[in-house]
């Protein structure tokens, strides 16, 4: 068997790690009978797509992102439309794209589980022309991916101390939304926008979110009081959000936004993307690197699998 061509991504500031552990870790489980790698570093915002994309132009095989959710989407960005193939080795505060592909945490695992890994294709949404490829939003975790991108240090602490201390003060807004065939107004706390199922951190926004089903999900959660809180949290991390009194959720392969913000967020990174939002399905544009489990589950009658 021919080794796979493979560039690693690697964002030296991504989480809360240094990274020279994740050089260690690759270097000690990679195959390299299976993989003829080399390894880069991103130097700055929209770096990771410039090498993906050279990677693709020059043939490679495989572009793995070790990093973030912001390391992956600016590497996925420049594998669209390609027959390169896009890995995951999560190394992020979040790890949502990551999470939902079954791919682990625990980085030694992740890098192993590459040699059981396979190429499918999914889809891309684009939001005014920006792609994005898990989940993107706008309202209250818009909001939050603003002032968590400006915080000196990431991580699963900062991201919910940030979630904690704006969220009393804030206000859910009118939205006007658009689809094939419905137009309706709502207030809501915010709207997410889903390919995939969740934020991060095992929050599924959007449990029913397929990746290859050429639609979004879209979640609107509305307006609700604080002792509503206990029970939307537990929902959110049990799978459970769209059985909630306070969500409404709908399936469309095109949405048109209309807020009073011009803010959005896609795949956590905070965006200025105007009044109205339009946001699309490319079907099948982009080539994963994931799990058989995962894409067993990916080709099957999709259910939702529920904790006990």
């Amino acid at each position: 068997m021919k080794a796979k061509r493979t560039l690693i991504i690697i964002n030296p500031i991504s989480g809360t790690r240094n990274k020279d552990f994740v050089v260690n870790l690759i270097d000690r489980h990679l195959s390299q009978e299976e993989f003829d790698y080399g390894i880069v570093y991103t130097e700055g915002p929209g770096h990771a797509t410039e090498l993906a994309k050279a990677a693709a132009d020059d043939g490679f095989d495989l572009v793995i992102a070790a990093g973030g959710d912001g390391t992956v989407h600016e590497t996925a960005v420049g594998l669209i439309h390609s027959h390169t193939a896009l890995g995951i080795i999560p190394v992020g505060s979040g790890n949502g794209l990551g999470r939902h592909l079954h791919i682990p945490t625990h980085v030694a695992k992740a890098i192993k589980l590459l040699s059981d890994c396979a190429s499918t294709k999914i889809d891309v949404c684009t939001a005014n022309g920006h792609p994005f490829f898990n989940v993107a939003g706008v309202g209250y975790d818009a909001k939050i991916a603003r002032k968590f991108a400006k915080l000196p240090t990431r991580g699963f602490k900062s991201y919910i101390s940030s979630v904690l201390k704006e969220w009393r003060s804030y206000k859910p807004k009118k939205y006007k939304l658009i689809t094939n065939d419905l137009e309706i107004k709502k207030r809501a706390f915010l709207i997410s926008i889903a390919n995939g199922s969740q934020f991060g951190n095992n929050a599924w926004i959007a449990p029913n979110a397929k990746l290859n089903d050429g639609l979004m999900d879209i979640c609107i959660l509305k307006e609700f009081n604080v002792l509503a809180v206990p029970m939307l949290a537990y929902q959110l991390f049990n799978k459970a959000i769209d059985e909630s009194a306070y969500t409404e959720s709908l399936k469309t392969d095109s949405l048109i936004i209309k807020q009073k913000s011009k803010r959005a967020h896609l795949d956590g990174e905070p965006y200025k993307l105007g009044k109205t939002i339009e946001f699309k399905v490319l079907p099948k544009a982009l080539n994963i690197f994931a799990p058989k489990d995962f894409l067993d589950e990916l080709n099957s009658e999709y259910t939702v699998h529920r904790p006990s």
